[in-house]
């Protein structure tokens, strides 16, 4: 017998409800639209949006699962299928319907979701070395804070490096330091934050360690012995005692600040403190102040360690977030992956306007609006800068004054190592430096330009979610070092 045309509009009148094979047809379906799109995206982008991926993931997984899940074709002629039918539906069995379809996504994204997170939770945990860093820290009242000395620590990011490394006997991922009585020969130190201290490579990849490898196998001569004073997050304000009480000792005859992008605010304490939260006039390293006659002075570490701003909190979600981050290996890298930011742009702003309401702080906004660390670091990038980061580079040339000083006094030679990060020589924060520089007559070393000259890719100079050096950077910095130092023999020559 021939149903009628209307015949479908009975049956599920008196309560029949279409095969859920159907409605999971289509999840597939939607699933394979988003890995479309996540395919293209990492095609032309080299690095994908991590949520198509992830949602198409899930829901094809899940799929896959389901014992009714058609072929695609069959899948397609039943969507079809089943919008004919819904086209003859009064509006509450559309509407049944359309929950029909919303109910079992949700069922197949959640199923998916938790099949590659408990997957992948569990492939890192078998292969991965370690989950979280260990970084324990000291301070250390001259200097600030350092990490332990002769200790074992681990470093990762969860997804580029797992670096296993020991500290020297000073508190530095690095060799020991020579002997200042055996100090001979050309003595070249590095100073500078955490792409000196290097936490993502061994010490033997190290810039420093490769450059003293390649200077002694072309000039056996001069016997040239590096040490590298690296503190994390730090500028060359708070790096100038590392010279007082470490380095000055050693007799150096090459001192190379390695600079990095945010050097220029990291130098001024309100703009550096918005990053830590620090008091800007309780900050557990070296940090200087513009007194009441407009001269900047050198002013020692807090002596309890530094203090910190009130907290204004954050959001229930990144709180939600770290947390799982810091419990699980697959979260921590699909955060790496993803470049998802566990910093708080509210409480970035808090902070700024907490600073600027306090007495000597009154024009510390004047010009820009703190939205967000980002949007912090392009303002050097502007032509016109606000009052602060004009300030922050009166800072920073304070700093390089007492730097060359220094070395002057010492009779070591002062060299700017500008990492890939400073940009191209045309880029306005590498002219701001070496126009700074040149006034000084301290030479600039540009890693950017010694890569593109050589031919190489400058993102390879770091790791690909970490914007730290990798061991191809470490190499590079060692090369335009040692492409320097032929060029200026004169640095290792006593005579």
């Amino acid at each position: 017998m021939t149903p009628r045309p209307n015949d479908s509009h009975e049956r599920l009148a008196d309560g029949e409800r279409p095969a859920p094979g159907s409605d999971r047809a289509f999840g597939a379906a939607f699933a394979f639209v988003f890995a479309v799109v996540g395919a293209v995206a990492w095609i032309r982008g080299g690095e994908p949006p991590a949520w198509p991926f992830v949602i198409s993931g899930a829901l094809l997984v899940a799929a896959l699962l389901t014992p009714e899940l058609l072929t695609p074709l069959n899948a397609a002629r039943t969507i079809a299928h089943s919008r004919r039918i819904a086209s003859t539906l009064p509006l509450r069995y559309r509407f049944r319907r359309i929950c029909s379809i919303i109910w079992w996504n949700i069922l197949l994204l959640t199923a998916g979701l938790l099949l590659i997170a408990g997957a992948g939770e569990a492939w890192f945990r078998l292969n991965a070395p370690f989950h979280v860093s260990d970084s324990a820290v000291r301070f250390v009242p001259s200097v600030g804070y350092l990490l332990e000395p002769n200790r074992e620590m681990r470093f990762t990011n969860g997804i580029d490096y797992w670096i296993t490394t020991r500290t020297n006997s000073l508190g530095f991922l690095d060799r020991e330091t020579v002997d200042p009585e055996h100090a001979v020969g050309c003595g070249i130190i590095a100073f500078g934050d955490s792409f000196v201290e290097g936490r993502q490579v061994a010490i033997e990849d190290k810039f420093h360690v490769r450059l003293e490898e390649m200077a002694n196998m072309e000039y056996p001569a001069l016997n040239v012995t590096t040490t590298a004073f690296g503190i994390l997050a730090t500028a060359q304000i708070h790096q100038l005692p590392l010279y007082d009480e470490y380095a000055s000792r050693l007799r150096p005859d090459l001192v190379a600040l390695v600079f990095v992008s945010n050097d220029f605010r990291g130098n001024f304490p309100p703009l550096y403190v918005l990053g830590h939260g620090y008091d800007p006039d309780k900050i557990p390293f070296a940090s200087a102040k513009r007194d009441r006659d407009g001269v900047v002075r050198l002013l020692p570490p807090h002596s309890e360690g530094g203090e910190f701003l009130p907290s204004h909190g954050s959001s229930f979600g990144l709180r939600v977030l770290r947390d799982v981050v810091r419990q699980s290996y697959f979260a921590k890298w699909a955060q790496a992956k993803a470049g998802i930011s566990l910093r708080a742009d509210a409480q970035f702003a808090a902070w700024a306007y907490e600073i600027a309401g306090r007495p000597g702080y009154e024009s510390f906004l004047d010009g820009w609006e703190p939205t967000s660390h980002q949007a912090m670091r392009r303002v050097f990038e502007q032509e016109e800068l606000p009052p602060a980061f004009q300030e922050a580079l009166r800072f920073t040339a304070f700093a390089l004054d007492e730097f060359q000083r220094r070395a002057e006094r010492d009779g070591a030679a002062l060299v700017i190592f500008a990492t890939h990060t400073m940009g191209p020589t045309q880029a306005p924060r590498f002219q701001r430096l070496a126009a700074m520089a040149g006034e000084r007559g301290i030479p600039v070393i540009n890693q950017r330009d010694y890569i593109e000259r050589v031919g190489g890719n400058v993102e390879d100079a770091q790791f690909r979610h970490d914007w730290h050096w990798s061991p191809q950077g470490h190499q590079w910095a060692a090369e335009a070092l040692m492409e320097w130092l032929r060029e200026n023999p004169q640095v290792c020559d006593d005579e």
